[in-house]
Formats: structure tokens, sequence, C-alpha cells
């Protein structure tokens, strides 16, 4: 057995219990206590009073995703605040002028972080290349932009008709401008690139498990998987046998598998280190395009609501696929109406899980009193997962996108964490502008402080404390998906945790961004150390 003792252990039991050391064997945590239980004669490394978490758990994220930003340009500020500056930092990237097919892929723009306050257009993009195919994710994962050589080789013309639920932006005459507006559209230029191969693309991914560990992440679910040339499971088990060694549940976007079938689901595919979650559904958009759908129309409006994404139709072959496969339903929801549709329909089925919540709501932007009490008491069971860290660094279009009533009543945090207990924080990586968006500790500064990336009030009310946000990323989060086995230090759970660079529980909590891991183990091997 080996021991860690001199250390400020945050044990993820609960709010308050604390340890000085602990004990770990055969990669499991075998004793915590007190370090002068640590015997005098036994293996034991000295942390130096470092506070010790338990491993990070992002509840809802991209790795699939995150492996081809490792690659693409960053499009964020503080880098890019222009479109001239967008255009002159996807010039840097290492594909442009090489080679007529090579694609010149960027990620993290929202047009209303750019001085221009617009959407670039392909003609913006063209001033990148007018031979390579040029295309840029926007933050929130759902839209994007591409040049008119993209639009060549995903074959969208005049004459193309908008996706379901979806918009391929136009010009006057109804020739493609280039925006690409929610998933469907976004979809058909990315299908368009294809992938970089099996075997690259397993490369790719298992290089995330470095990223991932360096900001303290030991587990996480991949929230967007379309099988179409190979299934993500299959990719994601290769990528562990070349050192990817993070927990991962499996999303599949469930739209996808009529075109894009996956085999027979196996209790062998529903467990393992690596495993198929469940299926994901978008039920509207984002709030920083007004595409989120509302109970009230967004201000400046009479009628506008957003959008409603996933017909009643395909509600209903969700939930019979995923009794059927013992499968989670993920649904993408930032409005309060999207929420309330969503506890319309479920609420009252019988739940088809036992260790886990039946069905999870993601984002839950938008929500009152009453939509939460009746979360809390569905029949279903639901799983909660938010995102502060959208109203952080997103402030600016919430501000304007939000009216007063609605701009209250989101993210409300401290309602959500003592009403339901699967309940996490995550980052929805890379979604979110900010130039390192899987961090943790801006989430978390962002639930306790209630401050956006600018100083302002982003519902002071709905604050939730230190260990209450830590908990959320360790002992609750582990609660949302199948992943119980982690999340806590005590006796029986794996041994993965993590050391910071200073007390989270005793700096100012406008400063708990500035945190950094310095260490990272998973399984009781150390995978991350800081220089």
């Amino acid at each position: 057995m080996r021991h860690y003792r001199n250390a400020k252990v945050f044990t993820g039991v609960d709010e308050t219990t604390f340890a000085g050391a602990f004990g770990v064997d055969d990669g499991r945590f075998a004793w915590v206590g007190d370090a002068a239980d640590v015997p005098r004669d036994a293996e034991a490394e000295d942390l130096g009073g470092a506070v010790v978490l338990p491993g990070l758990i992002d509840a809802h994220t991209h790795p699939t995703y995150i492996a081809r930003t490792l690659d693409a340009v960053a499009c964020t500020p503080p880098v890019v605040t222009s479109i001239p500056e967008l255009v002159e930092a996807l010039r840097g990237h290492p594909a442009h002028g090489t080679r007529d097919t090579a694609w010149v892929e960027g990620w993290g723009y929202d047009e209303s972080k750019l001085a221009e306050h617009r959407t670039p257009t392909r003609h913006d993009l063209d001033r990148v290349s007018a031979t390579q195919p040029v295309y840029v994710l926007r933050s929130d994962c759902h839209s994007g932009i591409c040049n008119t050589r993209a639009l060549e080789l995903a074959g969208i013309t005049r004459d193309t008709p908008d996706p379901e639920g979806a918009q391929f932006g136009r010009e006057a005459d109804g020739t493609p401008n280039g925006v690409l507006v929610e998933h469907a559209a976004n979809q058909a230029v990315m299908q368009a690139m294809g992938s970089a191969g099996y075997d690259a693309e397993v490369e790719r991914l298992a290089r995330t498990s470095d990223h991932l560990a360096a900001r303290g992440i030991v587990a996480c679910t991949d929230m967007f998987c379309i099988p179409a040339e190979f299934t993500q499971l299959d990719q994601y088990r290769a990528a562990q046998a070349r050192g990817f060694r993070q927990h991962v549940r499996i999303y599949y976007h469930f739209a996808s598998l009529a075109e894009h079938p996956i085999p027979p689901i196996t209790d062998a595919d529903r467990t393992g280190r690596v495993a198929i979650g469940g299926i994901k559904l978008f039920m509207d958009g984002s709030m920083s395009n007004r595409t989120g759908w509302m109970c009230d129309p967004y201000p400046g409006t009479t009628a506008h609501v957003g959008m409603r994404t996933t017909p009643p139709e395909l509600m209903a072959e969700a939930l019979a696929f995923a009794r059927d496969n013992r499968l989670q339903i993920a649904f993408h929801a930032m409005g309060d109406r999207a929420v309330a549709e969503i506890v319309d329909v479920y609420g009252d089925e019988e739940p088809w899980l036992t260790d886990v919540p039946s069905v999870r709501i993601e984002h839950a932007s938008v929500l009152g009193d009453d939509l939460i009490r009746r979360i809390a008491a569905a029949r279903v069971g639901f799983a909660v997962v938010t995102n502060i860290d959208f109203f952080f660094a997103e402030y600016d279009s919430y501000s304007q996108n939000l009216s007063d009533d609605q701009f209250a009543r989101t993210y409300p945090v401290r309602s959500l964490y003592e009403s339901v207990d699967a309940l996490a924080l995550s980052s929805d990586c890379p979604a979110t502008t900010w130039h390192d968006p899987d961090d943790p500790f801006m989430s978390i500064q962002a639930a306790v402080d209630r401050r956006a990336y600018n100083g302002a009030d982003i519902v002071a009310d709905q604050a939730i404390t230190v260990p209450q946000a830590v908990l959320l990323y360790t002992g609750r989060s582990r609660m949302v998906a199948d992943m119980v086995d982690i999340g806590v230090i005590a006796p029986g759970y794996e041994a993965s945790f993590i050391t910071l660079s200073d007390d989270i529980f005793r700096v100012d909590p406008g400063s708990i961004i500035d945190l950094e891991v310095t260490g990272t183990w998973i399984r009781g091997a150390r995978v991350f150390e800081r220089a």
C-alpha cells in the first residue's frame, strides 16, 4: 500500500468532510484518515500541505470535438476580437497554403464578441483562401461558418433546401452565404470534411487524455457522437490501448442513428471504463443566438420564442429505444419551454434505469422555481447538468438576448442544488466562448462568485459555496452518469485524485480561476505533473 500524507483532503462525500492522509492499494483508496494514522515505516509521499480533491468529472463535454480543436485555430477572445483578426488567425493554420484539398479549421467564434457584431460569411472566409475549404465551428458547437469552396464540396447550392430544424444562411437571391445555423446545417459541411482516417482519429483522441488530465479531469461524457465512418465506442477503446486513461460514457446523437445505424447494444457495450451511456437529442438551440425555446418572447419581439428542434414523434422513438437498450436519454434544453416539454413528455414515465436517472436535462439555462420542483418530483428520475460557464463567458449575448425576468431565472444553480440530487456543473467544451473552455475553475468561480468575465452581476442570489461547487464536479457529478465508482475519496473507490496550486477553500472567490492542477492521479498512478 502507498500512503499519502500532509494534505488537506476534500473527500467529496459531503460539504464538510476533510482528511489529512489516505492510502492507495491496487488502484483504489484503502483507507482515509489523519496524518497521524500513517504507520511510521510505511511507504508514504509527502504532499507538502497541498489541497487534494477527488478527480474531476466533466459530465458534459466533447472529447472527440476537443481532439479536432487541438489542431484547429482558436478563434476566441482575446486572440480574435474582429473579423480581420479571424481571417488572419485562420491564415496561420498549418494547412493554409498547402494543397487545395486540405481544410483550414477554426473554432470558438461568437459574433457578439466581434467588433463588427455580425456573423462572418463566406465572403469573409474567402479572404483566408479561395481554393482551400475553410470551416469554423461556432462557440456553441451548434452552428458554424464556411467559405465558398467548402459549400461547393458539401454540395450546398441555392436549390438546396434547409434541413429540418436548421438553416443555411442565404443572400438576397437565395445563394448560400456560408452561415450554418444549428446542427443539421453544420453537419452538412462537417460530413463533407470527413475524417483523417480511423488510425489518425484514434491517435488524435488518445492525445486528448493528457489535455484532460492537465485540467484534473479523470472522467467525462462525450455528448454528441455520430457513428458516420466508425463507432465512437470502437474509437475510444482503440484509444485506450494507446494511452487514453479517463472513464468515458458515450452518447450517440439519436437522430443520426437512422442514417448511421450502430450494431445491437450488448451488456459489454454498456460496461467498462469506456462504455455507451445513452442517446442525445436537442430540444432547442442556444441563448447566444436566440434559438433557445422560451415560454415568453425574446425582448424586442412580439412572437419570437426560439425554435423547437425535436418533434414529438422522435421523442417517442427515443423513449422506446432507451428502454429497450437500457440507456439514458440526454436532452439539450436551454429555454424554459424546452425544459418544460421534456418534463411534460417524460416526467410521469416509469424509470427504466436504477443506478442513474433515466433522463438527463443538459444546460437547463432558464427555469423558475415551479419547473425545478416538477423536475425534482418527477417519477422518471431526472438529472440536470448545467453550464454557469456560458453565463460567465457569454454575458454580453445573454444580457442582450434575455428580458429582465428571463435573466433573473438564468442558471439557478443554488435552487437546483437544493432540489435535485443528480446535479453537475460541466464545461460543454469546446462549446464555450473562452480561451480555455474546459477549465473547471472557471465554472466553479462563476457558480460561487456569480460574476461574469467582465465583473458584471450574473444573479448573485443564486451563488453556492466553494464546497458545493466542488461537489458538482465530484461527489454529486458522479450521480449523473454511470460512473459512480469515482468522484469520492473513500475506501473502495477508484484512487483518482488531484492536487491544486493553492487552497480553493481559502482563496478569494474572484481568483479561483487562477488555480491550476499541479498533479493528477488515475487509479493510483500519476498521469500529470505540472512543471
